[in-house]
């Protein structure tokens, strides 16, 4: 099992700029580790191939409970991902479902 360091993120406003558009940040709200899990084929089926191919799995040791509900993107060493879904695996676990962009 590899474990990658992980940034847990929330998107706050910071400002304005001269016509009055909102200015976000991104603060990091937690310091954890994830593992990446790779996609089953029950779940290919049911989400379809456009998000298996574009999207990836985390699993994160927080409890879902506990897991920032204002965290919208993830920094796994050092790339950024927005956070599309999470759900329980376990009362341990939470599995994080992100989208990740070319930089």
């Amino acid at each position: 099992m590899i474990w990658e360091s992980c940034l847990l993120q929330e998107k706050r406003k910071v400002g304005e700029d001269a016509l009055k558009n909102p200015i976000f940040e991104y603060k990091t709200i937690l310091e954890t580790s994830a593992r990446f899990t790779p996609w089953t084929t029950e779940q290919i089926a049911i989400e379809g191939r456009d998000v298996t191919r574009n999207e990836q799995q985390y699993i994160v040791p927080i409890p879902c409970g506990r897991f920032p509900r204002n965290c919208v993107r993830v920094k796994i060493n050092g790339v950024k991902m927005d956070v599309t879904k999470t759900s329980p695996l376990s009362t341990r676990w939470t599995l994080v479902q992100v989208k990740a962009y070319k930089e």
